[in-house]
């Protein structure tokens, strides 16, 4: 079965860098990671800070490709931790899941579109395509079809945001799928009348609309004070119990005051 866990301070010394016998002290680590776009630039941070407070010990090799995409990876042993955006499913047997973050799901629309806020009827509404034309959402600025913007299947963003703001419904099989969420947010920057979702991260760079939701703005501050409803988490995951410097890499996210200015800088920490 898959676990939720939280590694103790108290790692076993063979799993820590730098605390090897002798003869490996000075042995280059190699982490390899796969998975969500949308925790891509927080796991890239973090890698980028551990390396170094780690001169010449760490190196990091990092994908994306989706949730899904890492999942599958490091249930092959193809990398050491998968970057995962959404909740651990039931497929997911035998892989640890690390909470190592949360992040707001945010709709967003174009810029020119001043939408201020959708109900949760109405968002479902609209990414399910029972609402097809911004004549029918009041307060919308556009006028004409409404243009809804997806992810692909595979990424963690999409499952998190069906389950937590779309009813658990799927969304309209018209919409346009994009790959990461860097092509979800140029997307929608460049249609007048689209519709989409991005991470708080990226929806708060200022280059779209970010729609509030049953009144409750999108933000890093009302996801951390729980006023916000489309709250996921962010996981390392890993293919059974973390070991060696994934271990390692994993325990210093979760303790370390360095790790936990990283992620309050845009994302809210766990705990």
């Amino acid at each position: 079965m898959h676990r939720i866990r939280r590694l103790s301070a108290a790692l076993a010394a063979a799993g820590v860098v730098g605390v090897a016998a002798p003869a490996a002290a000075s042995a280059t680590s190699l982490v390899t990671i796969s998975g969500a776009t949308s925790s891509y630039p927080l796991v890239s941070d973090l890698a980028a800070k551990y390396v170094k407070l780690h001169p010449h010990k760490i190196r990091f090799k990092i994908a994306q490709g989706g949730t899904t995409v890492g999942l599958n990876d490091v249930k092959a042993g193809s990398v050491t931790i998968a970057d995962v955006a959404q909740s651990p499913e039931a497929a997911d047997v035998g892989l640890d899941f690390y909470p190592i973050a949360k992040y707001a799901i945010c709709v967003v629309t174009n810029k020119t579109n001043t939408l201020a806020n959708l109900t949760s009827s109405q968002v479902t509404a609209i990414f399910t395509g029972k609402d097809t034309n911004w004549s029918q959402i009041p307060g919308a600025t556009a006028t004409g079809p409404i243009e809804v913007f997806t992810r692909t299947s595979v990424a963690g963003v999409l499952t998190s945001f069906k389950s937590l703001l779309l009813e658990g419904k799927k969304v309209v099989g018209t919409a346009t799928e994009e790959a990461t969420e860097g092509l979800m947010r140029q997307a929608i920057e460049s249609a007048p009348t689209g519709i989409g979702f991005l991470s708080n991260y990226q929806a708060d760079k200022g280059t779209v609309n970010s729609v509030s939701y049953n009144g409750v703005a999108c933000n890093k501050e009302t996801a951390a004070s729980g006023q916000y409803a489309g709250v996921s988490v962010f996981y390392e995951v890993t293919k059974g119990a973390a070991t060696g410097a994934a271990a390692a890499f994993i325990n210093w996210i979760d303790k370390s005051a360095a790790a936990k200015k990283i992620i309050a800088s845009e994302w809210v920490p766990i705990g």
